[in-house]
């Protein structure tokens, strides 16, 4: 393919929360990589495997109002909810993570997550919008080839929007894996827990399952929406905060720290995270990259290692820190686990030496909080853990003081699950299904507001408003 080149400005989001406009400009190829200019100097080279495509419109997330919270060097231009258009004019949506799978790379230079079908947690990803590539809050983009999807027919332009977020309902959905009789409670629905609803119920459908749909929520039309999207039940959140083992699983949606301490609570056998906030919740420093590494919390026991209900190689490697009583080592080596010992940062190179396919530790065993944020992040300035994505940390009951997230784990035994993207062929086809009452057409209930580009700011505080639900930023010639 020939170079290609595009000049353009755009709205950046900075670290103190400011919106302020900056010259851009992309320059190569599919081929042979880009170069990404930022008022004139050069901000990022790419390699090959990514497309230049033109930006319809995008959606705002919780993540984009939150986004200086995040882990990610700023200034960026963000949005990662993306329709944009193909060279034919047709409406396309891009899934977020440029990893060497997504950019179509010769499999020989695959990593070995992406070889292990962990694609969304490829150690070299850049992710669109959230982590140094620039995202769809500007008129052009540069998308990793084979994550961009062409857009049914069935599904309008506004519904088109919600497919990333959707995706990721689906795929909390299907890590809960919820069972016939089970009540699974959605905490905090309007943007993400709206569709958290709208995925619950379009899988009980397709699936046969038969499962019951609370929404808990503050607002009297978020509630109305919750009934309309498929909930069975709704209720005020205000009215909740005294109730315990309300639901056998509790979704968190609510993207504040208090939205998890309020999940274990209620939560009977499984609190879900669903959002991220970037700050400490619960005693835990990490959580958002708990969520971020799809990481399952759970209690040890010794009958064997709790499943966490993601796609994940089978265990092979445990990390025991802090004060595990070596009973444990034992029992896991006899299972024909592998069993590192450490607390320091040297035990990336213990680990590096007994798990050298994902670099980390399929399960920790620990006893302590601190042990917690430890395994997820135990070097500061390094996004990395010493239990691998979608891994398991297992905490040990050792007589410890328990705070309420100890005591939801060991007391009550709840496993604390987590998810982040999920497919956009699965979600894209629940989508457009009739049968299942979505039928292409659910932005019309979830999009509040629309912005033209230029008012970035404005629309992320209108997005920023608890009346509002989902708000949109269009380019221009948007089709809307």
């Amino acid at each position: 393919m020939a170079s290609q080149s595009i000049a353009f400005s755009a709205s950046e989001y900075h670290a103190d929360g400011g919106i302020r406009p900056a010259a851009y400009a992309f320059s190569g190829s599919t081929a042979d990589g880009w170069e990404i200019r930022r008022n004139g100097a050069v901000q990022l080279r790419l390699g090959a495997g990514y497309e230049l495509v033109r930006v319809s419109h995008c959606g705002v997330c919780s993540t984009d109002l939150a986004r200086r919270h995040l882990p990610f060097p700023l200034p960026q231009i963000t949005g990662h909810e993306v329709v944009a258009l193909d060279d034919a004019g047709a409406p396309v949506v891009v899934e977020i993570n440029a990893s060497h799978a997504g950019r179509a790379l010769d499999r020989s230079a695959w990593c070995n997550f992406c070889r292990n079908d962990l694609e969304t947690h490829c150690p070299d990803r850049l992710v669109l919008g959230i982590h140094d590539l620039p995202g769809g809050f500007s008129p052009w983009l540069l998308a990793p080839t084979r994550n961009v999807h062409r857009v049914p027919d069935r599904i309008d332009s506004l519904t088109a929007t919600l497919v990333e977020p959707f995706a990721a309902a689906l795929h909390a959905v299907r890590v809960i894996a919820p069972r016939d009789g089970d009540r699974v409670a959605v905490l905090g629905p309007r943007r993400l827990g709206s569709l958290m609803i709208a995925a619950l119920a379009a899988w009980r459908m397709r699936s046969g399952r038969r499962y019951e749909i609370l929404a808990i929520a503050r607002r009297a039309e978020m509630r109305a929406l919750a009934l309309a999207l498929g909930a069975d039940e709704v209720m005020n959140a205000a009215t909740v905060a005294a109730e315990h083992d309300l639901a056998d699983v509790v979704v968190d949606t609510t993207g504040n720290p208090n939205g998890l301490a309020l999940a274990v609570q209620l939560a009977r056998r499984e609190a879900h995270v669903k959002s991220t906030t970037g700050q400490p919740t619960l005693g835990l420093t990490h959580l958002t990259e708990l969520v971020v590494d799809e990481i399952t919390l759970a209690s040890y026991r010794d009958e064997g290692v709790p499943e966490n209900g993601l796609a994940s190689p089978a265990p092979t490697v445990a990390a025991l820190l802090g004060d595990v009583p070596s009973s444990i080592a034992r029992t896991l080596s006899g299972r024909g686990l592998r069993v590192v010992r450490g607390d320091s940062a040297a035990d990336f190179t213990m680990l590096e030496e007994a798990a050298p396919a994902l670099g980390g530790a399929d399960l920790a065993v620990v006893a302590s909080l601190a042990a917690i944020d430890h395994a997820i992040r135990p070097q500061a300035g390094v996004e990395r853990g010493l239990v691998r994505a979608r891994g398991t940390i297992c905490v040990v009951d050792v007589g410890q003081p328990r705070d309420r997230l100890l005591a939801a784990l060991l007391d009550k035994r709840l496993r604390i699950s987590t998810s982040r993207c999920g497919d956009f062929g699965a979600a894209l086809d629940l989508l457009a299904d009739p049968a299942t009452q979505l039928g292409g057409r659910l932005g019309e209930k979830m999009v509040t507001d629309v912005f033209p580009a230029a008012r970035l700011a404005d629309a992320l505080d209108a997005a920023a408003r608890p009346s509002s639900i989902k708000v949109l930023v269009a380019h221009a010639g948007a089709r809307l």
